[in-house]
């Protein structure tokens, strides 16, 4: 179990050669003369990738996977070579790193290779904050995902669920680093791979060659790099026909179909990043908006907050929270709008009543997090990666994409199964789709034919105020708020004059007006918040939108492959007797209908890495989440528990 997201730093020193080595492991990270030649020798040459990159489609993605990420080197290697044997395909790389560098040690040790600096520069760019878990770093522009695992190796490919089609088994040698070589690190190679999958090593060491072969691979020796005798390759050749897939078998849905275009229903947050997630891999994608307006809905507001919650828990939800927020964090900083839409400013949550200060002083007294994700404040938690997020302003950047045409007043009347997709009616034309994703929040009549989710809308009032409409020295105090916010409600940093804040959660309301009561009740919020006096503001100064956040019965987003009810009820029927009955029999969810909603008011955070993850399944590439977390938001998780409590 977890203790910690902390990282244990390498012990490492740069020689007068400026070569980094490992103190714990007596060993260099790479040959100084001739590091990046062996890379392509022993990796590169030795899975013959430049031959298997040189014929891959527009939609292939082709995945490697490492067991020591290091100081990336082997990263950068594959990457150039990629980008010049491959017009079309994606690139998929996939490392774990137990003692992972930071930025800084990371741009000194490649700073020795200037062949690849500008992909070095990119990579330390966007290289994320050191914290256990999952981490994806897109680099959309060249075709091209990095998803490193900092923790454990074995656990790391353990909460991997996706198919690797060749192997760097790297890191340091067996002989100083025995305890990577483990019987779970190569019972999760055979599962990750497929018929065909290769594999290369610069040892020769019997640990590694025993493991390899008991484990599905046909293992040769060859001439190694250099001044090493021998190192090994060798081909997965079992009988089994593709990868295992991790989990529980009603959660097991992953399946591909040919792509041609994907409807996406939704042009909020969810829907938005969705789009752009799949045309930067090259896909047409059309965005059907029921409204006169893009993101009109709960994704309107002028300013939101970029606010993850994170608890004193290593709970699947906790960890989704964590990493989502960490990959939002990325993604917006990314996105180069034309007007501001993104500041990390910071965020301050202060607690709300006298419980939740316990909760944060529990946090804080076990160093669950480490001091660049969460930190300690005299008033509360301070989150310095946090800030303000102009959603609209998001919405409208990222559907602007070649490849995304969005069609506004276009609700979707009907959706019809066709053999190889669907067909979607508006009220003016019928068109064919090879996919559809659903993010429409509260909206999911579509999809009532097939399955329906506990969700229900709560109204949710935001108040915006002309920072002059305060008194002299309240109008000082709020000018020099630096950042966000947050307990009962939130306020962000003035923007154009204004201050907005909020918001109600007014249970069972559906009143889509905005109410003088409503904000009434943010200008106490406000007035809590900043120490500031509101009773004499006019409310005929106030403006303000309402939107209704799409909330799930266990505060967990839907986000996966949409399955039918009756299916799951019929093949998994044995549930209702014996909630601990096991079979392989795995779902069979409804090829190409997806669905990505019920973010509540964390959409955000939770939405752009949520876009990733229904990419990936489309695309059929390694997902981007831990396999239980992908089964925490699994669409089916409720027909399951209704069969187990006898409900269904």
């Amino acid at each position: 179990m977890l203790t910690s997201y902390r990282l244990e730093l390498p012990a490492l020193n740069f020689g007068d050669d400026g070569v980094p080595r490992s103190s714990t492991f007596d060993d260099v990270y790479f040959d100084k003369d001739a590091g990046l030649e062996e890379t392509r020798y022993v990796f590169l040459q030795h899975n013959h990738l430049a031959s298997r990159w040189q014929p891959l489609q527009k939609h292939q993605c082709f995945t490697i996977a490492e067991t020591g990420f290091g100081t990336g080197l082997n990263f950068l290697c594959a990457w150039q070579q990629f980008l010049e044997a491959s017009d079309e395909g994606w690139l998929h790389f996939v490392s774990v790193e137990k003692f992972p560098l930071d930025k800084d040690k990371l741009a000194q040790s490649l700073a020795m290779w200037p062949s690849l600096s500008h992909l070095a520069e990119l990579l330390c760019e966007r290289y994320p904050t050191l914290c256990h878990g999952l981490h994806v770093v897109e680099f959309p522009e060249y075709r091209t995902t990095l998803t490193l695992w900092f923790g454990e190796a074995s656990a790391g490919f353990q909460a991997l669920n996706g198919r690797v089609d060749a192997w760097f088994l790297d890191g340091f040698a067996p002989s100083k680093n025995p305890e990577m070589w483990s019987e779970e690190l190569f019972q999760n190679i055979q599962r990750l791979s497929h018929t065909g999958t290769t594999f290369a090593t610069f040892t020769a060491a019997g640990i590694v060659r025993r493991g390899l072969k008991s484990h599905g691979f046909d293992v040769q020796k060859v001439k190694g790099f250099g001044h090493k005798r021998e190192m090994m390759v060798g081909t997965f050749v079992s009988e089994q026909e593709s990868y295992s897939a991790l989990g529980k078998p009603w959660f097991n849905v992953r399946h591909s179909t040919p792509l041609s275009k994907v409807l996406v229903i939704g042009s909020g947050i969810a829907g938005a990043t969705t789009a752009s997630a799949l045309a930067h891999k090259g896909i047409e994608v059309d965005v059907w908006e029921q409204d006169c307006e893009i993101a009109n809905g709960g994704s309107g507001n002028e300013q939101g907050m970029l606010y993850p919650k994170l608890s004193a828990s290593d709970k699947p939800l906790n960890r989704f929270y964590l990493s989502a927020y960490l990959f939002a964090q990325r993604f917006y900083q990314q996105q180069k709008t034309i007007e501001p839409a993104w500041q990390q400013c910071g965020l301050l949550q202060l607690p709300k009543d006298a419980t939740e200060h316990v909760k944060f002083e529990k946090i804080l007294a076990d160093k669950l997090y480490p001091e660049s994700v969460l930190s300690n404040h005299p008033e509360g938690l301070h989150l310095p990666l946090s800030g303000w997020v102009r959603p609209k302003v998001m919405c409208e950047h990222l559907l602007t994409h070649h490849k995304i045409t969005v069609s506004l007043n276009k609700p979707l009347i009907k959706l019809e199964r066709t053999q190889n997709g669907f067909i979607a009616s508006s009220e003016e034309e019928q068109t064919h789709y090879s996919h559809v994703v659903f993010c429409t929040a509260n909206h999911l009549a579509g999809l009532s034919d097939w399955q329906t989710w506990p969700t229900k809308p709560i109204r949710g009032q935001v108040t915006q105020l002309p920072t002059h409409a305060l008194a002299d020295n309240d109008r000082t105090k709020a000018r020099q708020l630096q950042h966000v916010l947050c307990a009962d409600g939130y306020v962000s940093p003035e923007l154009d004059n204004h201050l907005n804040f909020g918001a109600t959660y007014d249970l069972g309301s559906e009143n889509t007006e905005v109410s003088a009561q409503s904000h009434q009740e943010n200008l106490q919020k406000l007035q809590a918040l900043l120490s500031i006096d509101t009773q004499n503001v006019l409310l005929e100064a106030c403006s303000g939108r309402v939107g209704m956040r799409c909330t799930v019965t266990d505060y967990t987003p839907i986000v996966g492959p949409v399955s039918s009810h009756q299916s799951l009820i019929e093949r998994y029927a044995p549930l209702r007797k014996n909630a601990k009955w096991q079979t392989d029999a795995k779902s069979e969810a409804i090829t190409g209908l997806y669905i990505n909603t019920g973010h509540g008011s964390r959409g955000l955070v939770s939405a752009p890495l949520s876009a990733q993850y229904i990419s990936s399944l489309i695309f059929d590439e390694m997902a981007p989440l831990e396999q239980s977390i992908i089964e925490a938001l699994h669409p089916n998780r409720f027909s399951i528990r209704q069969l187990k409590r006898g409900e269904a």
